[in-house]
């Protein structure tokens, strides 16, 4: 990205999926990025580990930076040389204020580019089966904010009452008993169907079907909170056959993933087949070891019977690191692999290798057991993993005369980072997974001693002991140490609940 450059970016409306290609590689490239309370978690999982992440925090009653502050920080961000993502829910120019930002930065001559994004607007009312326009019903549309008190604002309530086309407010929660009742007092008919959508375009999307007379009421006892879009018109009517959205053992059901960013995308595309609403939290994050390590380590390899992966990410640093370093794959076409579980292994086939052992049990102690079984005297093996990897595979070697070599290939870091978001995303998580006991340590530290944290599952049993050493209480325990058994036991739990 061109440094001392502000991206003006809309992140969309709550779906990470509804993001547009252009804008997923800013937010990959970014040395800074700013973003709204609106902006997904998932978007932000894709960030640079040396990104630097400020939150903006603007949310309906609750803005913990002012316009102006804002537009400050992305000059100073720009000034200082580096490459400025301002990440806003929905479109930057839809009551985004996203022109006023624009308009600062061309007074101050500071180069910027604006990335349009899906604007909850059409979007989210598109989500509950309720297109804004429909041949015969409605051929026109008007966005309004709800922000505005309907007394004495610049809406014009007597024309839009009389407009025969659909009326979308967004964020109209608020001020909704105002607003119908001076559409009404202007003359539309009580009987218009209406909706209020919450949560839109996620999967704890909430929405209440109604007519203008009767909304407000039913918002009240379904207990709809803000921020949401209030939607007026004849097209709500064909929301009901037109609900294309499909319930799942976890609809409705929030759940936080702690794991790597590549175990935490494989997570979210399992969790949505059960139609979970997946929160993208990595806490932890894996650094590769020096030059000098991960070359050292590929030609021992090279010389070995046997390479041992504990886990997905080593496999694919493997390599990388064979192809960074202009290694011959024919040098290791001798090797034999040993991997601990179905995930690992399925990250060996990606790069033309089938695993040679791979134990019953996804344990690393079960891996070393078992191994030490099928190794001839004599062979030596490699083990290409964490630093702070189990010990268990080395007492285990140790103890049958194994000859081998551990290479430190990389460390596990704690994405310090997340610690604000955190603690804002686990007050509306109904679960919590952990994947790896690095996981388990890093909440530890970030959360500290916060009570009322969500149901904890843990893959395995191994996890679980970390998280009981912690000080956590586990709710449930995969008993298939895999991605999806970790997602049917989350099924499974839910059911029992």
């Amino acid at each position: 990205m061109e440094k001392g450059k502000v991206y003006l970016v809309g992140a969309g409306p709550g779906d990470p999926g509804l993001l547009t290609v252009k804008g997923l590689w800013c937010i990959r490239h970014a040395d800074v990025i700013i973003y709204d309370y609106l902006a997904s978690s998932a978007l932000l999982n894709e960030v640079d580990e040396n990104a630097e992440l400020i939150c903006a925090g603007k949310r309906s009653g609750h803005h913990h930076m002012s316009q102006t502050e804002i537009q400050a920080l992305l000059l100073e961000k720009a000034f200082e040389g580096k490459a400025v993502l301002r990440l806003k829910g929905g479109d930057p120019f839809i009551f985004g204020r996203g022109g006023e930002e624009a308009l600062a930065l061309a007074a101050a001559e500071v180069p910027f580019e604006i990335i349009p994004g899906v604007s909850s607007a059409y979007s989210v009312p598109a989500y509950a089966g309720i297109p804004v326009t429909h041949r015969g019903v409605a051929s026109q549309v008007h966005f309004i904010t709800g922000h505005e008190q309907p007394d004495g604002s610049s809406v014009d309530y007597r024309s839009l009452a009389k407009d025969g086309g659909t009326l979308v407010f967004l964020m109209g929660i608020r001020r909704i008993r105002e607003i119908t009742e001076m559409l009404m007092k202007y003359g539309k008919d009580g009987r218009t169907p209406a909706a209020v959508i919450r949560n839109g375009t996620t999967g704890v999307q909430e929405e209440v079907i109604a007519t203008l007379d009767t909304i407000v009421m039913e918002v009240q006892e379904a207990d709809i909170k803000p921020p949401g879009i209030l939607v007026i018109g004849d097209v709500v009517a064909l929301a009901e056959t037109m609900r294309w959205r499909r319930s799942g053992p976890l609809s409705k059901k929030r759940i936080l993933l702690t794991g790597t960013r590549e175990l935490v995308r494989r997570q979210h595309r399992s969790l949505l087949k059960e139609g979970a609403d997946p929160v993208d939290m990595s806490l932890i994050y894996t650094e590769p070891a020096g030059d000098d390590v991960l070359l050292d380590g590929l030609k021992r390899a090279e010389a070995a019977s046997w390479i041992v992966f504990t886990s997905s990410h080593g496999v694919t640093l493997f390599f990388h690191s064979m192809k960074k370093y202009g290694r011959d794959l024919r040098k290791i076409c001798h090797l034999k692999f040993a991997v601990v579980g179905s995930g690992t292994g399925e990250a060996l086939k990606d790069y033309g290798f089938l695993p040679d052992y791979m134990p019953d049990t996804y344990t690393s102690e079960a891996l070393a057991r078992g191994l030490a079984e099928k190794l001839a005297d004599g062979e030596p093996v490699v083990i290409f993993r964490a630093e702070e990897g189990s010990r268990l595979l080395n007492r285990c070697f140790d103890a049958k005369g194994i000859s081998y070599t551990d290479i430190p290939a990389y460390t596990t870091r704690v994405d310090w980072r997340k610690k604000d978001m955190l603690i804002r995303a686990m007050d509306g998580a109904d679960y919590m997974t952990f994947a790896s006991g690095s996981a388990v340590r890093a909440f530890a530290e970030m959360a500290g001693a916060k009570d009322g944290h969500p149901k904890i599952v843990c893959i395995g049993p191994v996890t679980a002991e970390a998280a009981a050493g912690a000080g956590l209480k586990v709710a449930a325990v995969a008993e298939d140490y895999t991605i999806e058994g970790l997602t049917q036991c989350v099924c499974r739990q839910e059911i029992k609940e």
